[in-house]
């Protein structure tokens, strides 16, 4: 089985991306007719810019994080991953076209899960994540956002692949900015605009607490770096990609 993958990009333009089931993750680049190159998922691979996630070695694709979190929240570890553009479909900012698309690969075959022994506390100012062991298998996500446009938002969640597809995947990125940003003249049909006075979108909130949610969806994309399911209890605030990522890389020390 294969799921094609066709949409829009934040370039402006489109792009695709076919997955298929396989013995283990592998992600490959096409470019005209040369032979696809083979780029390794680990953390010497992966940089954060402009608030956007790429791997980078030995050739650039961009704007991964929402696949890669469609992938996580749907259980997919062992899938083969061929890239035809530079930068992956971001459709409406959020993960649910990747999910509804994916769902043909869902298999009842359980992934491998891990879990550290000890706390992992990462932080910077008033960012941070806390993981906790629980020794259950499964994975509680207990998160927070705050910010002056909007307050604080809150949500505490078992992460499965219901919860995933309902509670997660049709969350939309966001910013914060202000009125005199252009963009909010003319809002492209992706994310959220936020100010002091205002939210900027095409659609209404697909939750009260939507720009947490996504929060979730980001973090669970930067931890499929992992490549493996993760068993415990995640505490965050204020998260970002970089956070993320720091994580993911002393949670892989402690395993």
């Amino acid at each position: 089985m294969k799921a094609i993958i066709n949409g829009n990009c934040l370039n402006g333009g489109q792009s695709r991306v076919e997955i298929i089931t396989d013995d283990k993750f592998s992600l490959f680049f096409h470019e005209d007719s040369f032979t696809p190159v083979a780029i390794p998922l680990n953390l010497d691979n992966v940089v954060v810019e402009n608030h956007l996630v790429s791997l980078v070695r030995p050739v650039r694709v961009d704007v991964v994080e929402h696949l890669f979190s469609a992938l996580y929240g749907l259980n997919l570890y062992d899938v083969r991953v061929d890239a035809y553009d530079k930068e992956l479909p971001f459709f409406d900012g959020s993960s649910k076209q990747y999910t509804e698309k994916l769902k043909t690969l869902a298999t009842d075959n359980k992934p491998e899960t891990c879990s550290a022994q000890e706390k992992i506390l990462v932080s910077h100012n008033s960012s941070y994540l806390l993981y906790e062991p629980t020794g259950q298998d499964r994975l509680i996500i207990d998160m927070e956002l705050f910010h002056p446009f909007i307050g604080t938002q809150k949500i505490c969640l078992e992460i499965d692949e219901e919860s995933y597809i309902s509670e997660i995947a049709p969350s939309r990125t966001f910013a914060f900015t202000d009125d005199s940003d252009p963009r909010l003249k003319d809002l492209p049909p992706y994310g959220i605009g936020i100010t002091k006075d205002d939210i900027y979108s095409h659609e209404p909130l697909r939750y009260e607490n939507e720009f947490v949610r996504h929060k979730i969806l980001d973090l669970l994309g930067d931890l499929y770096v992992i490549k493996k399911k993760l068993n415990g209890k995640i505490t965050g605030r204020n998260t970002s990609h970089l956070l993320n990522l720091e994580f993911a890389r002393e949670f892989i020390k402690r395993i």
